[in-house]
């Protein structure tokens, strides 16, 4: 679970349909690029629905043809500019958004574009200062805020992340997406308290938000309340019953709540899901079922990234396991392995702040 979820997610469509309901909004007098009253024919071309192909071949003819200018050309550019980003293009698109934003200087949709394309390839410093100049345009728009919270978390300056989240709080104080993120980097930064808080506010909101009860559950588990920690991941488990992580982290809270092995806990989880559905493993490893030398070898996978994530994963809970059993050499061990992990990860990140709470 990434902790901005919304920033990961959606991409382009959304956003470009956001930023033209901000122009719409707040408009800005010979900004925003607009097709003349009567469009040239290759314009009216370049802007029909089409296909993708279609719309490059003939934004193309039109903005080679010599025959448009200001507005207008600034149109076709930003029209083949949301072709090409959404074929992965980034490149091109940002050199059309570009090419536009001198037609068109301070226009909000080709702002909030190329910061979009700018983000999707990773040059954050980049789309960081589009957003700049479009919240200056703009004041307090949530998209951007949000956006730019995104790319600075993406940069590692979580405060400044969590100022623009909470500047987008300020105005829109039940913005699910807004908590939840911002309660995940509460997390990331050690303010465990505030984290739970916003996630206390997702839950009063809909009672039925899993993910909150699961993040809720790991800021009470970093805090030392594993009893609330308990409490929250079983809530998860009986919300998002396909989820065995859930049943993990209660495992792993019950255990140092009571003092006890909650083995009924991995007997029940290991009977209903399959051995082979991650992380099963890990549960089947911490029940004695599999050697952790056979764990780990596991992770080795083709892909990466997947690797990367599930060593991590692995590290982790071994490490909460190896604190179960009084073995603090073994859970520095495994815990610092697990934190070298995606920063975005959760396990990743409850790693590192566990790491430091051994005594």
């Amino acid at each position: 679970m990434h902790f901005l979820a919304r920033g990961a997610a959606a991409f382009l469509v959304p956003l470009l349909m956001s930023a033209t309901a901000v122009a719409q909004e707040n408009p800005a007098p010979e900004s925003t690029p607009k097709a003349a009253a009567e469009l040239n024919p290759l314009l009216d071309a370049c802007l029909k629905p089409a296909d993708a192909q279609t719309v490059i071949v003939t934004c193309t003819t039109a903005i080679e043809s010599r025959q448009l200018q200001g507005d207008s050309l600034a149109a076709a550019l930003f029209r083949r500019g949301l072709t090409q980003s959404q074929r992965a293009q980034g490149a091109a698109a940002v050199n059309d958004f570009s090419a536009a934003l001198k037609l068109t200087p301070g226009a909000v949709d080709l702002l909030f574009a190329r910061a979009s394309v700018y983000a999707a390839m990773k040059r954050h410093d980049l789309a960081i200062a589009d957003y700049d100049k479009l919240l200056k345009l703009v004041p307090g728009d949530p998209d951007s805020l949000y956006r730019r919270a995104w790319s600075q978390a993406a940069l590692g300056r979580d405060e400044a992340a969590v100022r623009d989240l909470s500047d987008l709080l300020g105005e829109a104080k039940g913005d699910i997406d807004a908590l939840m993120d911002r309660g995940g980097l509460y997390l990331r930064l050690g303010k465990f308290a505030q984290g739970a808080a916003d996630f206390s506010a997702i839950v009063s909101q809909d009672e039925k938000a899993a993910a909150a009860f699961y993040n809720r559950g790991r800021a009470g588990f970093l805090k030392g309340d594993f009893k609330a920690a308990a409490k929250d991941f079983a809530e998860a488990e009986r919300l998002r019953t396909d989820n065995p992580y859930a049943a993990l982290r209660r495992y792993l809270a019950a255990a140092q709540a009571d003092g006890k092995v909650p083995g009924q806990i991995l007997t029940e989880t290991l009977a209903k899901f399959p051995p082979e559905q991650w992380p099963m493993p890990v549960l089947a490893t911490i029940a004695g079922k599999i050697p952790e030398k056979d764990l780990l070898a596991s992770t080795s996978v083709a892909d990466k990234n997947v690797a990367r994530r599930i060593e991590a994963e692995a590290h982790y809970y071994l490490g909460e396991a190896a604190l179960l059993k009084k073995d603090a050499k073994a859970a520095r061990a495994h815990f610092a392995a697990a934190a070298k992990g995606d920063r975005s990860l959760p396990e990743a990140i409850d790693a590192g702040w566990r790491l430091k709470q051994i005594p």
